[in-house]
């Protein structure tokens, strides 16, 4: 039990653990362009509307400013979504 903390976690596990909370926003931005991707070739309706949702979410997430996740998502504009990625990159 020396080798563990009072979770525990080995060393291992804490490390690999803190390396996927550090990599959470570039995670959720590359989880975002491949919705936007998905989302321009989509044809169902209801497909859209849910990646929409998804979308919002995502950039909540990111700690985005509900305003500006309004705006973004409010006209379903595509090209708006990809610029903001472009910004966050």
């Amino acid at each position: 039990m020396s080798q563990k903390d009072e979770k525990g976690y080995t060393r291992y596990q804490q490390k690999v653990i803190k390396g996927y909370y550090d990599n959470k926003d570039i995670r959720l931005i590359q989880k975002l362009g491949e919705l936007v991707s998905c989302l321009y070739l989509e044809t169902n309706e209801k497909k859209r509307e849910s990646g929409w949702k998804k979308i919002e979410k995502i950039l909540l997430d990111l700690k985005v400013h509900p305003n500006e996740v309004d705006f973004l998502t409010k006209e379903k504009n595509l090209t708006r979504i990809s610029k903001k990625i472009a910004q966050m990159f």
